[in-house]
């Protein structure tokens, strides 16, 4: 009785540091099951994740007013993402808003930008900073702009 006590408690030590190994992940090769099947599952993961970020990027909404009036007008997918490239890719000055006089709001993905159609800058007054664009870039956000409002002050 006593042998068959003692191989019990033996038997317990040995599961418990089996199982503290198997939380504590201990790195060692994997016995049971195909080494293959892991990267197949790395594979698929990776691609469902980059399908999201894919999903994500396409889903940006933008919309665009003129600061004098309340129509607000919806952008598409396209002129989303020209825009946001260039918001997200621009040098911005974090020394504050540029004192210009701001005729558009835009709405980017939840995040609102003013912009001067005239001198080409974003104003991120939440985040106190401007964004000047360069002349092609402006050219290409007033064409785009242009389409829904009436650019300039009135």
């Amino acid at each position: 009785m006593k042998r068959v006590l003692a191989l019990f408690l033996v038997l317990i030590c040995m599961l418990s540091v089996v199982a503290c190994d198997k939380a504590t992940g201990s790195g060692e090769p994997v016995r049971d099951g195909d080494v293959s099947d892991i990267s197949e599952i790395d594979k698929n993961v990776s691609s469902e994740t980059e399908q999201t970020q894919q999903a994500n990027v396409e889903s940006i909404s933008g919309t665009i007013s003129h600061i004098d009036e309340d129509k607000i007008c919806d952008l598409t997918e396209e002129e989303v993402k020209i825009i946001a490239d260039i918001i997200g890719n621009g040098t911005w000055n974090t020394e504050g808003t540029a004192d210009c006089a701001n005729d558009c709001k835009l709405i980017i993905d939840e995040r609102t930008y003013y912009y001067h159609s005239e001198c080409g800058t974003f104003n991120d007054e939440k985040n106190n900073q401007n964004l000047p664009v360069t002349a092609e870039e402006k050219e290409n956000i007033n064409a785009i702009l242009a389409q829904y409002i009436t650019l300039g002050l009135e």
